[in-house]
C-alpha cells in the first residue's frame, strides 16, 4: 500500500470518527456546557502529553498566546452550540447545519484578509440558503436545533478563518493544545459563574465517563493529530472531499444507531447544502491547483 493510499484511508477513518462525535454527544447524558468542558480539558491534556512525549513543545510570545487563547474561547462556544443543537434536535440536523460553515467562511475571509467577494462564493451562499430554507420548511418543529446549528457553523467559520492566519506562523499541534486548554479555562469560568463548577461537575455515570474519554482522546486529540499528519501525502482536493463527507457519515450512523428518520424535504434540503459545499471545495481546490501550476511555470 502506497503512502498516499494509506493516508487516504486514514483520513476517511478520521472523518468517520469526527462524524461519530455527534453520536457521542447524543449518548452522553451531560448538558452541553459540562460536556464541552470535559472534552476540551481531557483533549487538551492528552494533546499536551503527546507534545511532551515527542518533545515538540514550542515557546510562544505573549501576543501569540493571547491570540490562540481568544480563538480557543471561540472553539468552546462553537462546541457548546453544536452539542446543544444535538441535545434539542437530532444528530443529522445538527451536522447538516454545521455543514454550512463554508457559507460563513465565504463572508468572514474577505473581512479578515481584506479581499473582495467572488461570484463563486455568492453562488454557493445562494444554494446553501435554498437548502436551509427547504430544511426549515420540512422540519419546523426543530427550529431551535437549526438556530443553534447555524450558530455553531458561524463560530466554526470564525475560528477556522483566524486559525488560517495563526497556522502560518505557529505549529498546528501546539496551536491545538493551547486552544483546547484555553477553551477549558473559559468553560471553567463560565460554569463557575453559573454555579456549576462544584463537585457536581464530576458526578457522571461510569458509562458517561467512558464516552467522554472516547470523545476527548479519540475524537479530539487522536483524530486531530492524525488528520494533520496525513495531509502531507494528500492534495487539498482529496482532503476537502473527505472532510465534507462528515455530515453524510453522521446521518448514516444516526440512522443506524438511533433510528433517526426525517421527511423527504429534509433530505432534499440536506442534499442541496452538501452538494453546494462539495462544489465549493472542488472550486477552491481547482483554484489552488491552477495557482500552483502557474507559479511553477
Amino acid at each position: 500500500m502506497t503512502a498516499r493510499t494509506r493516508s487516504l484511508w486514514l483520513l476517511h477513518g478520521v472523518v468517520v470518527i469526527f462524524g461519530f462525535t455527534g453520536i457521542l454527544g447524543k449518548l452522553i447524558t451531560l448538558d452541553a456546557e459540562p460536556l464541552v468542558f470535559w472534552r476540551v480539558s481531557l483533549g487538551g491534556i492528552s494533546t499536551a502529553l503527546y507534545l511532551a512525549w515527542r518533545r515538540e513543545w514550542r515557546r510562544w510570545s505573549p501576543r501569540d498566546l493571547a491570540q490562540a487563547a481568544a480563538v480557543g474561547c471561540i472553539v468552546a462556544a462553537h462546541w457548546v452550540t453544536f452539542f446543544a443543537a444535538i441535545k434539542v434536535s437530532s444528530v443529522g440536523l445538527a451536522l447538516t447545519m454545521l455543514a454550512t460553515a463554508p457559507l460563513f467562511i465565504g463572508f468572514t475571509e474577505p473581512v479578515v484578509f481584506r479581499r473582495k467577494l467572488v461570484w463563486r462564493e455568492l453562488l454557493v451562499a445562494s444554494a446553501v440558503f435554498v437548502g436551509i430554507a427547504t430544511v426549515f420548511q420540512a422540519e419546523r418543529d426543530q427550529v431551535d436545533g437549526m438556530v443553534l446549528g447555524l450558530s455553531s457553523a458561524a463560530l466554526a467559520a470564525l475560528f477556522s478563518t483566524f486559525n488560517g492566519v495563526l497556522v502560518k506562523r505557529l505549529e498546528p499541534v501546539n496551536l491545538s493544545a493551547v486552544e483546547l486548554l484555553s477553551a477549558s479555562a473559559a468553560m471553567l469560568v463560565w460554569l463557575a459563574w453559573r454555579g456549576q463548577a462544584g463537585p457536581g461537575l464530576f458526578a457522571m455515570s461510569g458509562e458517561d465517563w467512558v464516552w467522554v474519554a472516547v470523545l476527548a482522546v479519540v475524537a479530539t486529540s487522536f483524530a486531530f493529530v492524525v488528520s494533520i499528519q496525513v495531509l502531507k501525502n494528500l492534495t487539498p482536493f482529496e482532503s476537502a472531499m473527505a472532510i465534507n463527507l462528515e455530515p453524510l457519515y453522521a446521518i448514516v450512523l444516526a440512522w443506524w444507531i438511533f433510528g433517526e428518520r426525517f421527511s423527504p424535504g429534509f433530505y432534499l434540503g440536506a442534499a442541496v447544502v452538501l452538494g453546494a459545499v462539495f462544489l465549493d471545495s472542488w472550486w477552491r481546490a481547482r483554484t489552488q491547483s491552477t495557482a500552483k501550476s502557474a507559479d511553477a511555470i
